[in-house]
């Protein structure tokens, strides 16, 4: 059983990387919508195991400080999504990716050593390093774009708003580890869910004339699809921090796209090169070599 805890994120990035191919295998344009979807219901499928467990009470008895890191947390989390958004319009996704979770794995490390005090030994610290590494070699092709857009102040504004996701993404590791010490998984959904349909209402209000010109059916019913899987992914990967460190479900968590190129090579017949199929097996070792750390 405890084994199993320890690879919630394992399980947490397989979930984000199936929402993924979906979205990419059918192309989906409105990606603004794509989380008010999947808050909306990840909502309804919270309060409805809140409710059914009787647990609104205990909801709403909490301190007002543990209330605000909540609040912060996933206020945080919002804001990243926004920036990882408005990045990929500008750069390249391999580009985003590769700096949200280099930066976002590098802050929630220096967060818990100088902050939580934790230690980590040599073992976890090699294997997060290889993980790392083997992100930017999968990305390696993505990454050599760098040189020729760094006079372009679109691309770099998307650099600059991919880093600012990633520290985000951390902020919000880091908080939500914090709290999770005193409020339950689904607490804490609650707030992420309710959090982000605030922001994101009145965004899609203001864009509503674009999304009814490009919406229909068939990719709303994909978007809900989608939606279900990173639903998944949010319970376990707070399920995750529940019992696990920011910085070990961060760091497990980062090797998403393992499962998107394998999901990508067997589903969308996408060929691996050769700098993917070593990042690939680079990650693997780095993710034996932190689990194997504990």
């Amino acid at each position: 059983m405890n084994i199993i805890l320890k690879l919630l994120p394992l399980f947490s990035a397989f979930t984000w990387a199936s929402s993924g191919l979906i979205l990419k295998k059918y192309k989906i344009k409105n990606l603004h919508l794509f989380p008010l979807i999947e808050s909306s219901i990840s909502l309804i499928i919270v309060c409805f195991i809140v409710t059914f467990t009787n647990h609104w009470p205990v909801f709403f008895s909490y301190t007002s400080n543990l209330y605000l890191v909540l609040i912060s947390a996933y206020g945080l989390s919002v804001l990243g999504t926004l920036l990882y958004i408005e990045s990929i319009k500008r750069i390249e996704l391999g580009i985003v990716f590769t700096l949200a979770t280099s930066i976002q794995i590098a802050l929630i490390g220096l967060l818990d050593k100088f902050i939580n005090l934790y230690t980590f030994n040599s073992i976890f610290i090699l294997g997060s390093t290889i993980i790392i590494t083997g992100v930017l070699t999968i990305n390696y092709s993505y990454l050599k774009l760098l040189k020729k857009i760094n006079q372009n102040k679109i691309k770099l504004l998307g650099i600059f708003s991919s880093l600012l996701s990633g520290m985000s993404w951390g902020g919000t590791a880091f908080l939500a580890d914090k709290a999770l010490n005193d409020v339950s998984i689904f607490d804490a959904a609650l707030f992420r869910t309710g959090i982000t349909l605030l922001c994101l209402i009145p965004i899609n209000i203001f864009q509503y004339q674009t999304i009814i010109k490009t919406i229909n059916l068939k990719e709303l019913k994909y978007l809900t699809l989608s939606s279900l899987f990173i639903t998944s992914s949010m319970l376990i990967w707070i399920g995750s921090l529940k019992v696990n460190s920011g910085s070990w479900t961060t760091i497990l968590s980062s090797s998403a796209p393992i499962f998107a190129l394998t999901a990508g090579y067997i589903f969308l017949k996408e060929k691996l090169k050769q700098n993917e199929l070593l990042g690939v097996m680079l990650c693997l070792s780095g993710i034996l070599l932190v689990i194997f750390s504990r």
